[in-house]
């Protein structure tokens, strides 16, 4: 059995510092193809993309959904000595993942512009939402197989090849962002084909491992196991919640603009959004650095160690958080002018909406930590509570009912008192824990 760290600030950092550096690395480039497209484009074509990063979530998602499990029971496979049925188990979700790509890939090219209109599309934004959909569609295999490959490269024991792999993606995406926008004024369309090729640089870099026959795991003929399904399916659900969590509060978030500030407010939102994504990524990358050192700690039954760390995951959050707030507060046009340009009639707008908005990382920190805590403690329905009560019933709830008790004009609030409401669900449920041990 591993032993377990001595619970001080250099163990606690040797594991978050890893894990935090591939959130912020895999969230990076997302953020700077926003800011090549508010730059080469316009704050219209930011929007668009914006509208269209749930179908983007939703491709995520599903690849979450069918890997995390596959990752789970090809590890028990091979604790157990039974190479051929990892083998066959992973086969078996690549060849479901190329089904669910064509599917996809199918039904967004047919409906681009109906998906575009759903995700809240209209006259401004419908021409480069719709572009944008089309493009990224044609590469759905890459997202969903690119993020099974790096999972399965963990399983077989190479986790520095999984951060070159994503790596890869990033250079690549940045590299073909700057060319296609800025050298051949392909704007959107430009942004979407990197973001599609960049994916694809990646899926090439791990198919080339699997099939070099360097990797433990291989393809191979297998027959069709629906059990495997069955077992896999639920293992990857609350994974792949957070994910289309993402997806659906950028949906709702929308449409509530469109219905109370029109669509030309939408690339307020998208600012917010985009800096959204970064502190959502660095309070993961910190909760999922301290997970792994308190399961240990559990194991163990070593509760002192156990209360540290998550003292000190609470304590670097809450810094993170604060950090956060006060650039927002201290320095919101510097923030705002990375996607906006200073001229721009929105920018005012979008200042005060970010300093309204930017109280509300403070609480999203401690949510995160507690969900992860849950999980690192073995209480997978916490877990799940904590994140599915928050992102698909607080936040969208208090942004509904923010919106009918203002009719629009407090919408940046809105998140403020979901988050809050968020934190106290999950003391309740800490509190409710400590009860019952």
């Amino acid at each position: 059995m591993s032993s377990v760290p001595a619970p001080t600030w250099k163990s606690f950092f040797h594991y978050v510092l890893p894990s935090l550096g591939a959130m912020v690395l895999f969230s990076s480039y997302t953020v700077i193809d926003g800011i090549f497209v508010a730059k080469g484009v316009s704050d219209l074509a930011l929007a668009a993309v914006n509208l269209s990063l749930p179908f983007i979530n939703i491709l995520s998602g599903v690849s979450v959904l069918l890997t995390m499990g596959t990752s789970t029971l090809c590890a028990f496979a091979l604790g157990a000595g039974d190479h051929k049925k990892a083998e066959e188990i992973f086969t078996q979700t690549v060849a479901v993942i190329l089904v669910f790509s064509v599917v996809i890939t199918a039904l967004v090219c047919a409906f681009a512009r109906p998906l575009a209109y759903l995700l809240g599309a209209r006259e401004l934004t419908m021409g480069y939402a719709s572009q944008y959909l089309h493009i990224v569609c044609l590469f759905s295999v890459c997202f969903l197989l690119t993020y099974c490959l790096e999972v399965m490269v963990k399983v077989d024991g190479k986790p520095i090849l999984a951060v070159i792999g994503v790596a890869v993606s990033a250079v690549v995406h940045i590299g073909l962002d700057y060319l296609f926008i800025f050298h051949f004024g392909w704007e959107v369309k430009g942004s979407a084909l990197a973001t599609g090729l960049a994916q694809l640089g990646s899926l090439v870099f791990f198919l080339g491992y699997f099939l070099s026959g360097r990797s433990n795991l291989r393809f191979r003929k297998f027959p069709l196991h629906l059990e495997y399904l069955k077992k896999i399916l639920p293992l990857g659900v609350a994974d792949c919640s957070i994910e289309f969590m993402l997806g659906f509060l950028t949906l709702v978030y929308n449409h509530v603009i469109l219905r109370t500030m029109g669509e030309g407010a939408l690339p307020i939102y998208a600012v917010i959004a985009y800096l959204s994504l970064i502190v959502s990524m660095i309070m993961q990358g910190i909760t999922q650095g301290m997970m792994p050192l308190v399961s240990l700690a559990v194991g163990h039954g070593d509760r002192a160690s156990v209360r540290v760390f998550f003292r000190q995951c609470l304590l670097t959050v809450g810094v993170a958080a604060a950090a956060v707030e006060l650039i927002c507060q201290l320095c919101p046009g510097g923030v705002v002018s990375l996607l906006l340009e200073g001229g721009s009639a929105l920018f005012p707008e979008a200042v005060s909406a970010l300093r309204q908005y930017a109280p509300s990382y403070l609480f999203a920190g401690f949510s995160i930590a507690l969900a992860g805590y849950f999980a690192a403690l073995g209480r997978g329905g916490a877990s799940m509570v904590q994140s599915i009560g928050r992102g698909f019933v607080l936040l969208p709830g208090a942004l509904l009912a923010v919106m009918a008790l203002t009719g629009g004009r407090g919408i940046w609030w809105a998140a403020v008192v979901g988050e809050a409401l968020s934190l106290a669900l999950g003391i309740f449920l800490l509190r409710r824990g400590e009860a019952h041990t």
